[in-house]
C-alpha cells in the first residue's frame, strides 16, 4: 500500500458535493473567505493564503494554499496532484480512444496512488488528454483583439526565455490540456507554481491585461490554466496523457440519443468553441459511461 503521506491529491470544492473515499485525496474549499458555504473541510483561508481573491483567481486560490502550506501538513510528501470536485483522472481506461468518461458518482479508484507513482517512473507529469478547439488557444477564452499583444509583451517582459513556448501554445496550436489538473513529483509542482504566481501577481497589477468586472474577472484564471502547457513545452517535460472522469450525478441516462447529444455538446463547450467531430481526433471524443 502507498504511504498516504507520500502522495496527496488536493481537490478543489466550491459547493456541497460527494467526497471520494480514498484517503489519498485532500478536499479543500475554494474561496472560503468569501463563500456563502461552510463545507466542513480544509479551507483555502488559513495560514498563508489568497482566499479573498477567489472571484479573480478561481481555483488558483486553492492551488496557492496547497503550494504554500501542504508541506507543513505532509513533510514527507514526494508526489502531488491537483483535481476538481467533478473531474478526476481515470486510470481504468488508459488506452481508450475517448478523453472523458461521464459517470454518475465518484468511482472507487482503488490503488490510485501506486498507479500514479508507477506512471511517473517514465514520465515527468501526468496531464488530461487535450481538448481541441476550432480556433487557436489565444482566441479561446482570453480577452479579444489587441489585448493579446499586450499579454504577449507582458510575458516577454516577465520571462523572455519562455517566448518560443508561449507562441507555440497560444498562436500555433488549437489543442490543450485544460483545468490545471496534473500529477507530478513535488519538486516540479513547487517550481511550476513559483513561476506561475510570479506571473499572476504581476498581471493582477495591470488592468490593461485583464478586466476585473463581471464574467471577465475570470480571464486571469483562464490564462493561468493555459500557462501550464507553456511550462511543460518550455521544459520539454515527458508527458503521460490520461482520460478524465466527469462526475454528473443528475444526468438522465435514459432520455435517448437526442438528450445524449445535447449533453455532449454542453460538456464539450465549457471553455469555448471546440472542433466539429469531422475535425476532431478519435482520441479526444467524449464517452458517457454509467
Amino acid at each position: 500500500m502507498t504511504d498516504d503521506c507520500k502522495i496527496k491529491i488536493p481537490i478543489c470544492y466550491y459547493q456541497p458535493w460527494e467526497l471520494p473515499k480514498n484517503d489519498i485525496f485532500l478536499p479543500i474549499q475554494a474561496g472560503k473567505a468569501v463563500s456563502k458555504y461552510d463545507l466542513k473541510m480544509q479551507g483555502d483561508d488559513t495560514e498563508c493564503n489568497i482566499s479573498e481573491k477567489n472571484a479573480v483567481f478561481g481555483e488558483f486560490t486553492v492551488w496557492y494554499w496547497v503550494w504554500k502550506n501542504i508541506k507543513k501538513l505532509y513533510p514527507d510528501l514526494e508526489y502531488i496532484g491537483l483535481s476538481h470536485y467533478r473531474r478526476f483522472f481515470d486510470l481504468e481506461h488508459p488506452s481508450s480512444e475517448f478523453s472523458v468518461f461521464r459517470v454518475p458518482k465518484i468511482p472507487n479508484m482503488n490503488g490510485y496512488g501506486e498507479r500514479f507513482i508507477d506512471k511517473l517512473s517514465s514520465a515527468d507529469i501526468i496531464l488530461p488528454k487535450p481538448a481541441f478547439f476550432s480556433c487557436d488557444v489565444k482566441s479561446q477564452h482570453l480577452p479579444p483583439g489587441s489585448v493579446y499583444q499586450c499579454i504577449k509583451e507582458f510575458m516577454h517582459e516577465i520571462c523572455p526565455e519562455y517566448d518560443e513556448a508561449f507562441r507555440a501554445v497560444f498562436e500555433n496550436n488549437n489543442g490543450i490540456s485544460l483545468y490545471c489538473i496534473f500529477i507530478s513529483r513535488y519538486e516540479l509542482f513547487d517550481d511550476y507554481f513559483s513561476w506561475l504566481f510570479r506571473i499572476l501577481f504581476e498581471a493582477e497589477k495591470r488592468p490593461e491585461l485583464f478586466a476585473h468586472t463581471g464574467y471577465e474577472k475570470r480571464y486571469l484564471a483562464f490564462f493561468a490554466e493555459r500557462l501550464l502547457s507553456v511550462y511543460v513545452l518550455h521544459h520539454k517535460l515527458r508527458v503521460q496523457y490520461e482520460p478524465l472522469y466527469f462526475i454528473s450525478p443528475n444526468i438522465n441516462y435514459r432520455n435517448g440519443i437526442v438528450k445524449l447529444c445535447e449533453s455532449i455538446l454542453r460538456y464539450c463547450t465549457p471553455h469555448g468553441l471546440i472542433d466539429s467531430p469531422k475535425r476532431r481526433s478519435k482520441e479526444h471524443r467524449v464517452q458517457f459511461a454509467v
